[in-house]
C-alpha cells in the first residue's frame, strides 16, 4: 500500500514517496526536492510548521492548491492568501497561525463542509468574513484568548451546528453581529464576551439567553474598551441583569463592569456550582456578594475594586462554614480596603491554601489563616506583612513584593517557617534581609528580584544547605557575592545573576559551590574577570555570560571543568581571547559566541588563532554561521 503518511524534516533528503496522503512539512533543507509535490496525488491533510513558509517553497502555488479538491484537513502558517480556497470543497478542519493576518479571505465562506476553524494565533485578526453564516456545518470556531476583532459579522446566530465558539465581540458599528446572534446557538464550553459596552438595551442582551446554555462551563463578560481604558459606564448594570448565566456555570468572570451594584443573581447565589470567579476592576462596586456560600467555589480572583472599604459578615454568608472549598484567593488594587472583619465562633477558609494580596495598604488586619502554604504579598501595610507570616506556620512558598519603607526583614519574621522551600524578593527597598534564621534548612528556592536597595546578601545564606537555587536579578547595589557566605551551600545547582550593575567579583567563595550545574551572568558591566577558584566547579555543565562589557578574560583553570558540556558567550566585547585550557574540555559539545569581536576573529574556522583549542567541538555557533562535527 505504500506510505500514505510523510514528515519532511531538517536534513530530509529522501524523495517524497507518490502515495503520500498525509503531509507534514516541519523544516526544509536545501536538499528537499519540491518538485515531487506536483507528482502526488492529492493530499488528504496538510500540517505545516507555524514559523516555515511553507509557499515560498512552491513554484506555483495556486496550481498546487487547485489540485488539492480532496484535501480535509489543512494547518497552515504564512502565505495562505495563495491557497485557492475556493477548490478545497471538502475542507474539514482549518487552522491558520499567522500572525500578520489583519483579514480573513471571503472565500474561506465557500468551506460549506467545514466543521473546525482554529484562529487561536492570530492575533491581529481585525475582521471575520461577510459570508460566514454559509458555514453551515461549522461545529467549532477558536478565535483564542488574543485578539484585535471589533466586531462579528452579521448572520452568525444561524451557524446551528456551532457548538464552541471562544469569543463574541460586540462590535459598535451598524452592520455589525448584535449580542442577540447567540439567542439560538447551543454553546459548549467557554464563552468570552466582549464590547459589552456597545450593547445598546437590555432587551437585546436579555436575548442572548444566556440562562438557557446550560452546557456552558466558562463565562467571561468584559466591558473593557481596550487594554489601558473601560467603559463610561452607561447602562452596565441593566445589562448584567440579564445576561444572567444558566445555573450550572463551572467559571465566571466580570472586566471593567462599571455598575456600583452586582447583579441580583450574583447577590442571590442562583449559580451555586461556581467553582472560580474572577473580578477584575469593577471600579465602583463598594460591596462585595455573599460568595462564601459557595459550596464548590476553589478560586476566587478580586483586582481592581477601587471603592471597595469594607469586607463584612456579609461576604462570608450565614452558612456554619464559609468558604468551604476555597484553595485560592487574591485581592489586589484595592486602595480604600480598610477592614476585614473576622467572625468569631464560626469556621472560615478551612481549606484556603493560597493567598495573594497587594496593593491594599490601608489594610491593617484581616482573618488569621493558618493553613496557608503559598502566600505573595506586595504594597501592603508592615503590620499586616508580619501578622500574616507569622501566623502562617506551614508556608512553602513566600514572595514579598514592594513593601514601603521596608529596609530590614522584621526580627523573628521567618523563624516560624520551618517548611519554606521558596522565598523571593521583589521590587524590595531592603538594603540588608539581616540574617536568615537557621531553621531555614529546607528552603530550595531563595530569589531577590528589583531589590534595587539590596547591598550584601544574608549574612545567614550559609544556613541553606539545601538551596538548590538562587537567582540575583536588578540588584543594582550589591558589589560581591560573600567570601565565606557561600560556604554551606552544597546543594546549590543553579545560580543566576543578571542586570547587577556594581557587581564587580563573584569572590572567592564560589570554591564552595561544588554541586553547582548552570551558571549564568547577565549585564553585569563592571564584572572584569572571574575568580580563579572557578576550577573548583566540578559539577558545572552549563555556562553563560553575556553583556559584561569590561570582561576582559577567563580563568585557565577552566579545563578543570571536566563535566562542562555548553558555554555560551555573548555580547562581551572586551574579552581578547578563550582559555588555552577550553582544549582540555573533552565533554563540551556546544560552544556559541556573538557580539564578541576579538573572540570572533580568533576563533575562525581553521585561520584562528584560538581555533585548534576548540575545533574538538562537536557543535560551534560563531555569530551567524555555526559548524556541525559529526561524532565517531
Amino acid at each position: 500500500m505504500g506510505h500514505e503518511c510523510y514528515a519532511i524534516e531538517l536534513n530530509e533528503r529522501s524523495k517524497i514517496p507518490k502515495t503520500a496522503r498525509h503531509l507534514f512539512v516541519h523544516k526544509i533543507s536545501s536538499s528537499t526536492n519540491f518538485m515531487d509535490l506536483s507528482k502526488l496525488q492529492p493530499l488528504r491533510s496538510l500540517i505545516v510548521g507555524r514559523r516555515f513558509d511553507f509557499i515560498d517553497n512552491l513554484s506555483n502555488p495556486s496550481h498546487f492548491f487547485s489540485k488539492q479538491k480532496h484535501l480535509k484537513v489543512l494547518d497552515f502558517g504564512y502565505g495562505f492568501s495563495s491557497i485557492a480556497f475556493g477548490s478545497l470543497k471538502q475542507l474539514r478542519y482549518l487552522r491558520l497561525h499567522d500572525d500578520t493576518m489583519k483579514t480573513l479571505p471571503e472565500a474561506t465562506s465557500s468551506l460549506h463542509n467545514l466543521q473546525t476553524l482554529n484562529l487561536q494565533r492570530c492575533y491581529r485578526l481585525e475582521m471575520l468574513p461577510k459570508g460566514m453564516k454559509h458555514l453551515k456545518n461549522l461545529r467549532y470556531l477558536d478565535l483564542g484568548k488574543y485578539t484585535s476583532l471589533a466586531s462579528m459579522p452579521v448572520g452568525l446566530g444561524q451557524l446551528s451546528c456551532l457548538r464552541k465558539l471562544s469569543m463574541f465581540v460586540v462590535g459598535k458599528d451598524i452592520g455589525c453581529g448584535a449580542i442577540d446572534e447567540l439567542k439560538e446557538l447551543a454553546l459548549e464550553g467557554e464563552l468570552s464576551i466582549r464590547g459589552l459596552h456597545n450593547v445598546k438595551s437590555s432587551t437585546d442582551a436579555k436575548n442572548a439567553n444566556l440562562i438557557k446554555k446550560q452546557n456552558l462551563r466558562s463565562l467571561s463578560l468584559s466591558w473593557r474598551v481596550n487594554n489601558r481604558e473601560r467603559s463610561q459606564g452607561g447602562n452596565d448594570e441593566e445589562i448584567l441583569d440579564v445576561l444572567q448565566p444558566h445555573p450550572s456555570l463551572k467559571k465566571l468572570s466580570l472586566d471593567a463592569y462599571q455598575g456600583d451594584r452586582f447583579p441580583y443573581w450574583m447577590m442571590d447565589l442562583l449559580l451555586p456550582n461556581l467553582v472560580e470567579i474572577s473580578l477584575e476592576d469593577c471600579e465602583l462596586c463598594d460591596q462585595l456578594p455573599p460568595l462564601g456560600k459557595l459550596r464548590f467555589l476553589k478560586v476566587l480572583t478580586i483586582n481592581g475594586m477601587g471603592a471597595l472599604k469594607y469586607i463584612d459578615s456579609n461576604f462570608y454568608g450565614d452558612m456554619e462554614s464559609s468558604f468551604p472549598s476555597l484553595k485560592v484567593l487574591e485581592i489586589g488594587m484595592a486602595p480604600c480596603l480598610e477592614e476585614w472583619i473576622t467572625l468569631n465562633g464560626r469556621e472560615q477558609f478551612p481549606l484556603l491554601s493560597s493567598l495573594t494580596i497587594k496593593y491594599c495598604p490601608k489594610l491593617v488586619k484581616m482573618p488569621m489563616l493558618q493553613c496557608l502554604e503559598n502566600l505573595e504579598i506586595g504594597s501592603i501595610n508592615v503590620t499586616l506583612l508580619k501578622s500574616l507570616i507569622m501566623n502562617a506556620t506551614i508556608l512553602t512558598s513566600l514572595q514579598i513584593n514592594e513593601v514601603d519603607k521596608l529596609t530590614e526583614l522584621p526580627d523573628g519574621l521567618l523563624h516560624n517557617q520551618k517548611h519554606l522551600d521558596s522565598l523571593t524578593f521583589v521590587s524590595s527597598t531592603l538594603k540588608s534581609s539581616c540574617d536568615l534564621p537557621d531553621n531555614l534548612s529546607t528552603l530550595k528556592h531563595l530569589s531577590f528580584e528589583w531589590s534595587l536597595g539590596l547591598e550584601s546578601l544574608p549574612s545567614g545564606l550559609q544556613n541553606l544547605s539545601s538551596l538548590e537555587t538562587l537567582n540575583l536579578s536588578q540588584c543594582d547595589r550589591l558589589v560581591s557575592l560573600p567570601v565565606n557566605g557561600l560556604q554551606g551551600l552544597s546543594s546549590l545547582s543553579s545560580l543566576w545573576i543578571q542586570n547587577c550593575e556594581k557587581l564587580a567579583s563573584l569572590s572567592e567563595g564560589v570554591r564552595y559551590l561544588t554541586s553547582l550545574q548552570y551558571l549564568r551572568i547577565r549585564g553585569c558591566p563592571k564584572l572584569t574577570s572571574l575568580p580563579d577558584s572557578f576550577q573548583y566547579l566540578s559539577s558545572l555543565r552549563s555556562l553563560h555570560i553575556s553583556y559584561c562589557e569590561r570582561l576582559i578574560s577567563l580563568p585557565n583553570e577552566i579545563e578543570h571543568l571536566a563535566l562542562l558540556s555548553k558555554l555560551e558567550i555573548e555580547c562581551c566585547p572586551n574579552l581578547m581571547s578563550l582559555p588555552r585550557g577550553i582544549r582540555g574540555l573533552t565533554v563540551l559539545e556546544t560552544l556559541k559566541i556573538v557580539e564578541c569581536p576579538h573572540l570572533e576573529r580568533r576563533c575562525k574556522e581553521k585561520r584562528g588563532e584560538d581555533w585548534p583549542n576548540i575545533n574538538h567541538i562537536p557543535i560551534i555557533k560563531i555569530q551567524k554561521k555555526a559548524w556541525w562535527r559529526e561524532l565517531p
